[in-house]
């Protein structure tokens, strides 16, 4: 997400290699067979995950949100979106290209947002009246997961003239007066780690689907 976090991934990675280039007997064949049976491993897993949380939440889509529901095949997610009616100029989002790819550039956002249960219990939310400003929406992102990622993100962003694609839910990403509320697979929000640091002192198991809304007041450069 943060430009400054692919660099340190790279750098971690590379002090690896460095590393392992002093040992005599690093076997880069079975080094590179394991990490991609852990990759086959993972994608089954979340897979797995995908198909039996996929019929809970198209119900539960279509039960909350009735024609208002809306679908993204790409990434599972169900959501619902009030668009601002007002004319102002949209927020445009940026990207660079890294050593992992195409990556977007952080931004910052003020907003109302609240997390959800599917049984409508809600386990954190912004102050009443005093709306959550992040100065880097990569914090919220850590805590919320990648779902608040595809919330915010257009579907493509230009980075240097090449349109890139994204898993955005919304063509312009999300802008200042809109309001979306979604409900995503669990490996794009807190997936296998359990939360128990909202503020409504709520538990969420693990593997859990959970449902957000975001009401953004305000969008800008992370700062």
């Amino acid at each position: 997400m943060k430009n400054i976090t692919k660099f340190l991934m790279a750098f971690l990675c590379l002090g690896m290699i460095f590393a392992s280039c002093n040992k005599d007997n690093t076997d880069w064949d079975e080094l590179n067979r394991q990490q991609i049976e852990a990759a086959k491993k993972e994608k089954a897993r979340r897979d797995s995950l995908l198909r039996i949380q996929a019929p809970i939440l198209e119900q539960y889509a279509k039960t909350k949100w009735k024609e208002e529901a809306r679908f993204s095949d790409s990434t599972g997610i169900w959501y619902k979106v009030e668009l601002a009616s007002g004319s102002e100029t949209p927020y445009t989002y940026t990207g660079s290209i890294g050593y992992y790819g195409p990556q977007l550039s952080a931004w910052s956002a003020t907003l109302n947002f609240q997390g959800e249960l599917m049984d409508g219990t809600v386990f954190d939310k912004n102050t009443d009246g005093v709306p959550k400003v992040y100065n880097n929406i990569s914090k919220a992102i850590e805590v919320y997961g990648q779902a608040w990622v595809q919330a915010f993100a257009p579907t493509i962003v230009n980075i240097n003239g090449q349109d890139q694609r994204f898993e955005g839910l919304l063509p312009k990403g999300l802008q200042k007066g809109d309001k979306i509320s979604f409900i995503s697979p669990s490996y794009y929000t807190f997936d296998q780690t359990e939360y128990t640091a909202g503020s409504e002192k709520v538990t969420v198991p693990k593997n859990t689907p959970v449902v957000y809304t975001i009401d953004l007041k305000a969008i800008g450069a992370a700062n």
